[in-house]
């Protein structure tokens, strides 16, 4: 019979009670999945943007911590791990410097501030923050003390030059503690040559990466290290003033006063768990337990988010721990919290019976120098970061090393406790006939989960490589046809791709806009209704991305604009689905309030305009809500009220597509009033180009 204690098994070993917070968080995600309000989404995830926050993402970063805390007990596969953080952060960082020079081979990734392959600058900028501290770290292994320096120096130097060219300054603050923290613990487990030894490569290093940052760039505005370096101590000032613009702002911004912004609304979510859909009470008892489910943060943001003149979604909460207490709720909070507490004094513990086991500095110190510094870095920079599955991968995986690490010493100071594999083999053939029948079990229970996982994997993961190969071939094809089968073919594979299907709906809608101004009719009608059908395929599966509702409201907009009167009740239903969902977009509000006036929900129109009024004091002004409001106050017989406000929108933001419509209702108005003057006069203003677009 097998008998197992926690407390005996974990006893004062903090790499396990490590493990068993880890077991805790693992709990707490596969709960909050079982719980969500789209358990489809909280699985697989959303939007493949927002990765490493979905249970498939989170399960297979578990089985990489696992297999390297278990599977990596010895030197050799330690190194594997480290050579593969260096190799892999060279590598990238030489592909964002080509990007910084304006080369990119793939395409689509340069931007001012480079992001090598990872999608954002951020991830990038904090993948280097683990593999810098690394690659300094192994200069003291004692096969690269002579011709392989060089290609240390140089991948070193690519490493820096590329961290710099990314410009974050969460990566920044985060590397100096990672620097900071390799030269003491290099001082506590080595020698002050070492430590020496250490600055010197990182002042050669840091020289050839300078040579590097100040050659010409074309790509405009690239050279912006300085200035996100100077920013730095700025970021404090600026976002505890409270008499400044930005505070006064609630638009979501770069920097700490965006993230205070983003900070404060999920506190305030943390108090209420708002969902954007209704759900049985028993799952609303159990939200602070296990949150709002992974990859759900972002449907419930726009509910009590502080209002923006953007319509910028914030899918992060920018702090690693307060995004588990969104989606995983206080159990995942406190497995999280728990695993790296303990992996924190594990580091310590590791410090300490390294220097009591080992005389002399050997290649398993260049091992703790190598993985140990890079891990407290990368847990500094997930405080301001927006971690993704690029850069969390490895960082799971250096929590695993960091427990491989402690239990390797164990193994070296209590030589002998293992078992030899003949002795295991007696204890199998020793095996009563009903163990073997628990052991039967379980084999089979394996070979049914390796099924499945196997199953999942190529329905979900190949079938969706599969149509970036198809996107991938002709993406760039001359042909313009072969070039839209390609995105036609690759959305027919992956359906939920909204980076694909959104896309291509756009393309969609402004093509049959263009056909329905030249009069083909027929055929903008068969390009717009075949947009539509892509949008009503993933609603089914996702109804709350944010995306695909705006483009189903605008189909249905342009539907009834063409005379098909039929869609008004869908066109309804869209506007307020809207208008519920991201009350925190004042521009989504006038988009509805404009559409309810349209219906002849004039009173609802009132209703969603004053909600984005209320807001430009701090966001901007709003013209559309104006128009609508006043549209809507004309319909009522409320002239004197509508003019008001109709002149309002023709004041706020001249030159917009809603002050032209306000001048047109004025001159109606006017003229009806018998004012021939200052209905001669709107409706000229009315008749004019629109020169302002937002």
């Amino acid at each position: 019979e097998l008998a197992w204690d926690l407390k005996s098994w974990a006893g004062r070993n903090t790499a396990r009670w490590a493990l068993v917070g880890a077991s805790i968080w693992i709990f707490a995600q596969i709960t909050a999945t079982l719980l969500s309000p789209l358990p489809v989404i909280s699985f697989f995830g959303g939007d493949e943007s927002r990765s490493g926050y979905n249970l498939y993402d989170s399960l297979s970063m578990m089985v990489i911590f696992l297999s390297v805390a278990f599977k990596f007990r010895s030197i050799q596969n330690l190194k594997l791990l480290v050579y593969t953080l260096i190799i892999t952060g060279t590598v990238s960082a030489a592909y964002g410097i080509a990007q910084h020079f304006g080369w990119d081979p793939i395409g689509g990734n340069i931007q001012v501030r480079v992001q090598a392959s990872f999608g954002n600058t951020l991830n990038f900028g904090g993948y280097m923050v683990m593999t810098i501290p690394a690659t300094l770290a192994i200069v003291h292994l004692k096969r690269f003390r002579n011709w392989l320096q060089l290609p240390i120096m140089v991948a070193l130097s690519l490493q820096l030059a590329g961290i710099w060219f990314s410009g974050g300054r969460g990566p920044f603050v985060a590397l100096t503690v990672s620097i900071i923290t390799l030269l003491i613990f290099t001082a506590v487990i080595g020698s002050p040559r070492k430590v020496v030894k250490t600055l010197v490569t990182l002042v050669l290093a840091s020289t050839i990466a300078a040579l590097i940052i100040i050659l010409p760039s074309p790509v405009p505005n690239s050279n912006i290290g300085w200035g996100r370096v100077a920013s730095i101590a700025n970021e404090f000032t600026s976002s505890n003033d409270t008499t400044g613009s930005i505070t006064k702002s609630t638009n979501i911004e770069g920097g700490l006063a965006g993230r205070f912004n983003i900070w404060n609304s999920s506190i305030k979510l943390a108090r209420q768990w708002d969902l954007p859909i209704k759900e049985p009470v028993l799952n609303s008892l159990f939200r602070p337990l296990f949150g709002l489910g992974p990859d759900m943060y972002v449907y419930s943001y726009p509910l009590i988010g502080s209002p923006s003149s953007w319509l910028r979604l914030v899918d992060h909460t920018h702090n690693y721990e307060l995004h588990i207490l969104m989606e995983q709720g206080f159990v995942g909070l406190i497995g999280f919290i728990t695993l790296t507490s303990f992996l924190i004094i594990t580091i310590f513990i590791t410090l300490k019976k390294y220097r009591n086991i080992k005389g002399s500095f050997d290649i398993t110190g260049t091992i703790i120098l190598a993985v140990l510094p890079a891990m407290i870095g990368k847990i500094f920079e997930l405080q301001t970061g927006v971690a993704r599955l690029a850069d969390l991968t490895m960082t799971l995986a250096l929590f695993g090393a960091a427990i491989a690490i402690f239990e390797l010493l164990n193994q070296q100071n209590n030589a002998g406790q293992n078992n030899s594999i003949n002795e295991t083999h007696s204890a199998l053939r020793a095996m009563l006939p009903k163990q073997r029948q628990k052991l039967g079990a379980s084999v089979l229970a394996v070979l049914t989960i390796s099924i499945l996982i196997i199953s999942v994997f190529i329905s979900w993961d190949v079938r969706r490589l599969s149509a970036s190969l198809i996107l991938a071939k002709g993406h760039d094809h001359p042909n313009l046809t072969t070039r839209a089968q390609a995105w036609d073919d690759a959305q027919a594979v992956a359906p939920e791709r909204a980076s694909i299907t959104y896309k291509l709906f756009e393309a969609y809608l402004r093509t049959a806009k263009e056909q329905y101004n030249l009069g083909n009719v027929d055929e903008a009608m068969r390009l717009l209704m075949a947009g539509r059908d892509m949008l009503l395929v993933y609603e089914q599966r996702d109804p709350l991305e944010l995306d695909i509702q705006i483009g189903l409201s605008k189909t249905t907009s342009t539907l009834a604009e063409w005379g098909h009167y039929e869609y008004l009740d869908e066109l309804t239903y869209r506007s307020q689905k809207l208008a519920r969902i991201a009350p925190a977009y004042p521009t989504l509000l006038g988009t509805s309030a404009t559409a309810m006036t349209s219906v002849g929900l004039h009173e609802l129109a009132i209703e969603y305009a004053d909600r984005a009024i209320a807001t430009e004091e701090k966001t901007k002004p709003w013209s559309k809500a104006w128009y609508a409001k006043g549209r809507a106050l004309y319909e009522l017989g409320q002239e004197e009220k509508a003019i008001s406000a109709l002149t309002t929108a023709t004041d706020k933001e001249p030159g917009t597509e809603a002050a032209i419509l306000a001048h047109k209702v004025l001159g109606e108005i006017y003229r009806q009033q018998g004012n021939v003057e200052l209905s001669d006069l709107h409706i000229t203003l009315g008749n004019a180009d629109i020169t302002v677009f937002d």
